[in-house]
């Protein structure tokens, strides 16, 4: 992997399901828009997801949110091509993109 210094993985933890954010997203905006859904009796935030891929997902009271930033050092990086949508979701292990039918 050519990048050598450690990197943040952002994930946001809702009702038990993990989404890993894009890296290029903030996690204090994720948080600041899932606080300003609660206050406000709930709302639908979006979540930005490696892969391009947005989720909007409904907050509202009562539902436990967890937001965790994960420092990966190089060895532990994830080099996945993350153009690759399907991959972007190996380890969500009750979500899959697309839907099945």
């Amino acid at each position: 992997m050519p990048d050598t210094e450690p990197v943040t993985r952002n994930t946001v933890a809702i009702d038990g399901q993990r989404f890993v954010l894009d890296p290029g997203r903030s996690l204090n905006d994720v948080k600041t828009s899932a606080v300003t859904a609660i206050r406000d009796g709930g709302g639908l935030i979006d979540l930005i997801l490696r892969g391009t891929v947005t989720v909007s997902v409904l907050i509202s009271p009562g539902v436990p949110v967890i937001f965790i930033a994960e420092r990966l050092e190089p060895a532990d990086q994830d080099d996945r091509d993350t153009s690759n949508v399907r991959a972007s979701f190996d380890s969500h292990d009750d979500f899959s993109f697309p839907p099945d039918t």
